[in-house]
């Protein structure tokens, strides 16, 4: 080979490594500027921000979970859809009670909006459904809030996975794919997104040369201090409410005429039932005499309490549709307390112990609350039957 070749070689050679010297750094420089993309823009995305949340949701982290959601703001704006019908069909209210009650129901706003996010962030850290204490605890304010709570759907409402997220100026909006798991309707939640920080700055367009070669640079935004985007509303909650309703309804409706017959039956007994007792318990001295604790005993233990347990397997016999199960369990639940209020009556009178009187006094408490959110249910479920039909 003569020297003028093997020169040539030598520097085609050298040109080919310093080619695939440039092309690694070139790769490497694209590996750096796609990770300085990923943590200084794509992480500070409102898209980064939801995926996030939805993985804290999945995985229990509470922490991120909230700093992607600003729950004050969307139960306050969610508290509105829920309630703004509320008593509108009602029939057996004049207008001007239905104007008190709404009114009132407008004064208590932030009060409720607190304990829904107090049972929000309970089951976000614990994953239990507990209900606010407090001025809400009860029926203090005349509410009920565990039949606000099963009205709102949010307990059986589950997240199937996040669809898409569009980013427009300083706000985004983000949509999610949920399904109500008692009537398993599936629904597109829509929600609005803001930055709450909203930090940046911006590079625009700029040309430079890379390996003799010249590269247009395209402007971008950069939040390299700091972003924070968060859930602020849930814009199509109230779609979801007349999506998802009116189907638990007619459920809850049927449940009810199934049930009617057996209901009526057993309240024309146990009314028989609480006349005897009243009279068993009379005494001209002012106290029962031991034959009348016995005997007021025995009529408890095989009388009363074998009518509640028949009732209920009477009950439980009928097939319950998904939008009934609340008030099924409520009826299961009412006759658990009301036949341990007996037997801790019966204790009471037989040993005379005034603790399980106060017990027995306790549970008779429990089971009317639990009577009236039940009489509360048929009430509703009757002016739900004359609701108009939605165009």
């Amino acid at each position: 080979m003569d020297d003028y070749t093997w020169r040539k070689r030598l520097e085609a050679r050298r040109r080919r490594r310093r080619r695939e010297r440039l092309f690694v750094l070139a790769l490497l420089v694209m590996a750096l500027f796609g990770a300085f993309l990923y943590f200084s823009v794509y992480t500070k995305t409102p898209e980064y921000a939801m995926r996030e949340m939805v993985e804290a949701y999945r995985a229990g982290d509470a922490n991120t979970f909230r700093r992607h959601v600003d729950l004050d703001s969307i139960t306050l704006a969610a508290y509105d859809d829920l309630t703004s019908d509320l008593f509108k069909y009602d029939t057996q209210l004049s207008d001007a009670e239905r104007s008190l009650f709404e009114n009132f129901y407008v004064l208590i706003r932030r009060q409720m909006c607190k304990g829904a996010v107090k049972v929000l962030n309970t089951y976000i850290d614990k994953r239990e459904w507990t209900l606010p204490g407090g001025i809400l605890k009860g029926r203090q304010l005349g509410i009920d809030y565990d039949l606000l709570l099963d009205r709102s759907l949010i307990r059986h409402t589950a997240l199937i996975d996040l669809e898409e997220v569009t980013h427009h100026g300083e706000e985004a909006t983000a949509t999610f794919n949920i399904v109500e798991e008692y009537s398993q309707v599936p629904f597109t939640l829509k929600v609005t997104l803001k930055d709450l920080a909203n930090e940046s700055f911006n590079i625009g367009g700029n040309e430079f040369e890379l390996f003799g070669r010249k590269i247009k640079f395209p402007g971008l935004t950069f939040n390299l201090g700091g972003s924070d985007w968060k859930v602020v509303s849930v814009d199509n909650y109230r779609g979801y409410l007349d999506a998802v309703s009116p189907i638990l309804k007619k459920n809850l409706a049927d449940y009810i005429d199934a049930t009617e017959a057996i209901v009526y039956r057993y309240n024309q007994t146990f009314r028989a039932q609480q006349d005897n007792f009243i009279s068993m318990q009379r005494s001209p001295y002012g106290i029962m005499l031991a034959n009348q604790r016995a005997e007021v005993s025995n009529y408890i233990t095989n009388t009363i309490i074998p009518s509640l347990e028949s009732r209920q397997a009477e009950l439980d016999e009928v097939p319950i549709p998904e939008g009934a199960q609340f008030l099924a369990s409520l009826r299961q639940e009412s006759t658990r307390i009301t036949i341990l209020a007996w037997q801790s009556y019966i204790k009471g009178i037989m040993d005379n112990s005034a603790a399980d009187l106060d017990k027995a006094a306790s549970l008779h408490k429990q089971e009317l609350v639990l009577d009236q959110r039940i009489e509360e249910i048929v009430h509703n479920s009757a002016i739900a039957r004359n609701l108009p039909e939605l165009p």
